[in-house]
C-alpha cells in the first residue's frame, strides 16, 4: 500500500508491504527497510514501564522528581489508545458519528510525523476525550466506541 508522509514540511510517498505476519517492507524515496511491530509494541512496553517508574517517584525535600502520568478516563465502549507521545492536530470524527474498523479517528503528530489513529472496530464514537493542541502519552485513552 502506498501512504503520503509528510516530514518537516516535506511530502514523501512511503510503500509498505506485508513480509509475514508482524513484519513489512517500507519504502520510502527508493530506500527500503524493513521493520518489525513486534520490537514497537516491546519498545512501548519499556516506554510505559519507565514512566510508571517515574510516577512512583517520590519529591525529596525541596528538590522535586520528573514525574509523568498516564491520563486515567472513562467512557462507555472500547478505549481506543495511541502507541505514541504526541500532539493530537485533527479530530476527523465527532461523538455519535459511525466508524468502520480501521477507520480514522483523529492525526497525532509525533517526531514531526502524522499519524492516523484508528477504531479498533465497526461502531459509534461514544466519547472523544482530547482536542486539538493536546499531548497525550504513549497508551493514553483518546476516545471510546460502543
Amino acid at each position: 500500500m502506498k501512504y503520503e508522509v509528510f516530514v518537516e514540511g516535506k511530502r514523501y510517498e512511503v510503500e509498505v508491504e506485508e513480509i509475514e505476519p508482524n513484519v513489512f517492507s517500507v519504502s520510502i524515496a527508493g530506500k527500503k527497510a524493513r521493520i518489525s511491530i513486534s520490537e514497537l509494541g516491546a519498545l512501548v512496553e519499556k516506554i510505559e514501564a519507565k514512566a510508571e517508574a517515574k510516577a512512583e517517584a517520590k519529591v525529596e525535600g525541596a528538590k522535586a522528581v520528573e514525574r509523568e502520568v498516564v491520563k486515567k478516563v472513562e467512557g462507555e465502549g472500547t478505549p481506543i489508545t495511541v502507541a505514541m507521545a504526541g500532539t493530537i492536530t485533527k479530530i476527523l470524527k465527532n461523538e455519535g458519528d459511525e466508524v468502520k474498523e480501521g477507520e480514522d479517528i483523529l492525526i497525532l503528530e509525533a517526531m514531526k510525523m502524522e499519524n492516523s489513529i484508528s477504531s479498533p472496530k465497526s461502531g459509534r464514537i461514544s466519547k472523544i476525550v482530547v482536542k486539538p493542541g493536546d499531548k497525550v502519552a504513549a497508551g493514553d485513552v483518546v476516545a471510546f466506541v460502543v
